[in-house]
């Protein structure tokens, strides 16, 4: 059972880094040993994406007259040296940032996804732009720099004018830089300079959650009910799937297809074929490839909760 309730699982290497649903880091790896509890803030943390050694978290903090944004990088260190991690010095580089972060800014506004691969992330920050930073490490210090910057989008598809869409999910692909809106909209953007090269809309019936991608399989999106997704590398769909349980909560892409958990079941996606396994508790996101952790912290063995299962 792990010290934190789960909001989100960063497969890696061997291990895990889970996120807590009050902003609690913690690393996980397939024997159950657990490190210790970093809270880098006392808020919680909105959006998260693993970068090559490097966690890129953001805060997004509201007060009366403004609303304001942390992000930090915080080494995955932390979260996979199990002997030692209790002993691994943890304070910020420059005092007033969140704890254990090797470099942080302070924005302005509210972060509403953050994506990334490689050494690369990008951000969107709610109405103002969507920003490519360039992460560096040199000598054990990090340096990050803008390589490019572009309006807001303006989802026209997905909306009528009155109503304010949102970003849901960042995703670096083989084609470029994949937008998607909660509304479904989404826009691809050269990974070069950010200018928008494609744009279309999913048939969705409920909001998106968020995305994630392979590159062997495309991109599976995510949505808040009972369907989700499948695209290829070209943004063509695959498929639709509209008969689950509930909400797919984390997934993990192999060599034969997709795997996920979610809410109360487990399922996967292979050659054409669904098959669901349903289970009583909620599995918020993928142990490597044969393992679940539960809302309520339980790691447990993927499909194996229940003895009944439907294939579609």
């Amino acid at each position: 059972m792990l010290p934190v309730t789960p909001l989100h699982v960063h497969n890696y290497r061997d291990a895990a880094i889970v996120v807590g649903t009050e902003g609690e880091l913690i690393g996980l790896n397939r024997s159950g040993q657990v490190t210790d509890v970093l809270r880098p803030m006392s808020d919680p943390i909105s959006s998260s994406v693993l970068l090559d050694g490097h966690l890129i978290a953001s805060w997004n903090l509201y007060d009366v007259e403004r609303t304001s944004t942390y992000m930090g990088l915080i080494p995955a260190e932390f979260f996979i040296d199990f002997g030692e991690a209790s002993e691994m010095s943890r304070e910020s580089v420059v005092d007033g940032g969140p704890e254990g972060a090797k470099w942080w800014r302070k924005l302005e506004g509210t972060i509403e996804s953050v994506g990334g691969a490689g050494s690369r992330f990008i951000f969107a920050l709610t109405g103002l732009g969507i920003y490519s930073m360039d992460l560096k490490i040199h000598d054990d210090v990090a340096s990050v720099n803008e390589s490019w910057r572009v309006q807001y989008p303006t989802w026209t598809l997905s909306s009528g004018p009155e109503i304010r869409d949102r970003i849901a999910s960042i995703l670096i692909t083989e084609s470029g830089v994949l937008v998607i809106s909660e509304g479904g909209e989404w826009a691809l953007l050269s990974a070069e300079e950010g200018v928008e090269l494609d744009r279309g809309l999913l048939d969705l019936r409920n909001p998106v959650n968020r995305a994630v991608y392979s590159s062997e399989l495309g991109t599976m999106v995510m949505t808040r009910g009972k369907e989700f997704v499948l695209m290829d590398n070209d943004q063509k769909i695959i498929e639709y799937i509209r008969k689950i349980p509930g909400p797919v909560l984390g997934a993990h892409a192999d060599d034969e297809g997709w795997k996920w958990t979610g809410w109360r079941h487990d399922g996967s996606f292979k050659n054409d074929h669904l098959l669901i396994r349903m289970r009583s508790e909620i599995g918020v996101g993928m142990l490597g490839v044969d393992k679940c952790i539960c809302n309520d912290g339980a790691i447990e063995r993927w499909g194996g909760y229940s003895s009944e299962s439907e294939v579609v």
